[in-house]
């Protein structure tokens, strides 16, 4: 029994000595894995496909049609005349409502359909910046939203609404947010040592 016993404590001191390094880089990936919601991956497609919806909602808002959706010539044509139309805004009025509330609206939409696509092309990495770039991205589309409601309630304005309350609580979920502090966290670590 005791030579059993003694056995036992040479073969437990003999694993102590395999090399465990070469696996520690397997280890740390996996941990890495492990540390990333789903949610991550879902919310870098959805701010990916929130930056044309938002374009598209813009001008259908201020052509009032979605004739731009049949072929691209028409969709760059339309484009371009609603920037063209950005530019030459203050006063204008059509249709007995003031139009530069509209224009102002499709301006905020354009740059928070940057911001999204931004945030969703780089959201993987992980970098706080990224996650800041997408709630700014919601900031905007809920401004406008906001912003068109109370003016006039055109049928966009519920519909950037929707998907702007999506995204936030998307983005404010506990696991994302402390997926991104993590992030920092390791990062301001790495840097001290």
């Amino acid at each position: 029994m005791a030579l059993r016993v003694a056995a036992c404590f040479r073969d437990l001191n003999s694993l102590e000595s395999v090399p465990i390094k070469k696996y520690e880089s397997w280890l740390i990936m996996t941990k890495e894995k492990q540390l990333r919601p789903r949610l991550i991956a879902i919310l870098t497609v959805l701010l990916i496909l929130q930056a044309p919806l938002l374009v598209f909602l813009g001008l259908n808002l201020i052509t009032d049609r979605w004739a731009f959706l049949t072929s691209w010539d028409r969709f760059w044509a339309e484009l371009q005349a609603a920037f063209v139309l950005v530019s030459q805004t203050p006063g204008t009025t059509a249709r007995d409502e003031l139009l530069v509330y509209d224009v102002i609206s499709f301006a905020i939409l354009a740059v928070s359909a940057g911001m999204a696509l931004a945030a969703g092309v780089t959201f993987l990495r992980g970098k706080a910046i990224n996650w800041i770039l997408g709630l700014m991205a919601q900031i905007g589309t809920l401004a406008s939203g906001l912003g068109l409601y109370f003016i006039h309630q055109p049928p966009q304005a519920y519909w950037l609404l929707l998907v702007g309350i999506i995204m936030v609580l998307y983005l404010n979920y506990g696991d994302v947010r402390q997926w991104f502090l993590q992030q920092e966290e390791t990062e301001t670590e790495v840097d001290y040592v």
